[in-house]
């Protein structure tokens, strides 16, 4: 998101106030993307402080050489998004595309790495008995397909930056929900705590550019369709042979 300081010559005043809002909503959306991720990548500590960040501090049991790898491989992505989001803060857009297409190929590997997360964490539970893997399965594959789709779209609309921010942030979003999931807040509130990330974007262009962007909406309507849909899908009998089947 690059953007230039327009020096008015002398007696051209007009121009220059012209400038002033545009540079003023120029920062303000710098500092909103960049804020919001690195509120992506605090919630993401908050979340699995107990099970991975902090484990020994709450008795969390041993994790396994592949748990270590995706939690390691997932740090790196958040901090990578930050950097990021901060290169186009600090106008470095050049660099910014420069190292996009590393980065998806490093989103490919995420998802790729959830993948086979999900389904050996699934396989474990049946194996120890454990209830709602059915329900563990359907939740990370629509949060896989929300964020490869997501993203993907967001690599297509890459020339669109108003577009191209937008669909990261919801691919961010999508990815970081079992974080938010993890959240040190009551059950019934989990619910509430994504539909709010799921907003944000819609409730900034709303309040400060005063425009809604169709992105923001369709993106927040997935996201929040998606948390009914799993619990239906999950305990339907067809899906919990499916699992059980996909994962022995």
């Amino acid at each position: 998101m690059s953007y230039f300081y327009y020096l008015p010559e002398s007696g051209d005043a007009s121009i220059g106030r012209m400038s002033q809002p545009i540079q003023s909503t120029t920062y303000r959306n710098h500092f909103f993307y960049a804020g919001t991720a690195v509120a992506f990548a605090l919630s993401v500590f908050v979340g699995f402080s107990r099970t991975y960040y902090f484990r020994g501090l709450f008795g969390t049991p041993h994790l396994s050489t592949l748990k270590h790898i995706h939690g390691a491989v997932f740090t790196l992505w958040m901090v990578f998004f930050v950097c990021q989001t901060l290169l186009v803060s600090a106008g470095r857009t050049d660099l910014h595309r420069r190292i996009g297409w590393a980065g998806a190929i490093f989103a490919l590997a995420i998802a790729v790495l959830g993948g086979v997360m999900t389904f050996q964490s699934v396989r474990d539970g049946y194996a120890s008995g454990r209830p709602g893997m059915a329900l563990l399965l359907i939740n990370g594959v629509i949060d896989l397909l929300l964020f490869c789709g997501f993203f993907a779209f967001a690599l297509i609309f890459r020339g669109r930056k108003d577009i191209h921010k937008r669909l990261m942030m919801l691919a961010m979003i999508s990815l970081i929900i079992p974080a938010l999931g993890r959240f040190p807040v009551p059950g019934g509130m989990i619910k509430w705590v994504i539909c709010a990330f799921s907003l944000t974007g819609v409730i900034y262009d709303l309040v400060f550019l005063r425009r809604l962007y169709l992105t923001n909406i369709v993106g927040a309507l997935l996201i929040n369709a998606g948390s009914p849909l799993r619990f239906m899908i999950a305990d339907t009998e067809a899906w919990q042979k499916f699992s059980e089947w996909f994962t022995r």
